[in-house]
């Protein structure tokens, strides 16, 4: 079985935002925000989607970073990956059912959670290319 997601890297001075699952299988593990692609829907409008029911906000600018695809015991992921701005005045928050707690991390501190492992490689690889991933051209 194949499960299509996209996952939002949102970036807010010098930040990105991660989120701790509330939620079986996995509860506990970081993950970047984000859910299921609904059939018939385009990748970047199902993000948008999921970070209005998820955490209360609006994306700003979003450009496709990477697409992960990584094998679980029982399903294949592929997750697409997009760099987001946030619009003047939106504030993400948890919706408790989703997520325990959001934390903004620094490039130096993008290790210090335990990721997703699906979210682990992608998180290794932003450390390595922050300022070309991160930077103000690029949002």
């Amino acid at each position: 079985m194949s499960v299509h997601v996209s996952a939002a890297i949102i970036h807010r001075d010098g930040k990105v935002l991660a989120a701790r699952r509330a939620t079986a299988p996995q509860e506990g593990l970081w993950e970047l925000p984000g859910g299921k692609v609904e059939q018939g829907e385009r990748p970047l409008d199902a993000l948008r989607r999921e970070i209005r029911e998820e955490l209360g906000c609006e994306l700003g600018a979003a450009w496709l970073y990477d697409t992960v695809e990584h094998d679980y015991p029982d399903f294949h992921l592929s997750m697409d990956c997009f760099i987001c701005g946030l619009p003047a005045g939106s504030e993400p928050s948890a919706k408790q059912s989703v997520h325990q707690e959001l934390r903004w991390l620094g490039r130096d501190e993008l290790l210090d959670v335990e990721w997703l492992p699906a979210d682990l490689s992608l998180v290794r690889g932003l450390v390595y290319y922050w300022d070309e991933a991160l930077g103000d051209q690029m949002l």
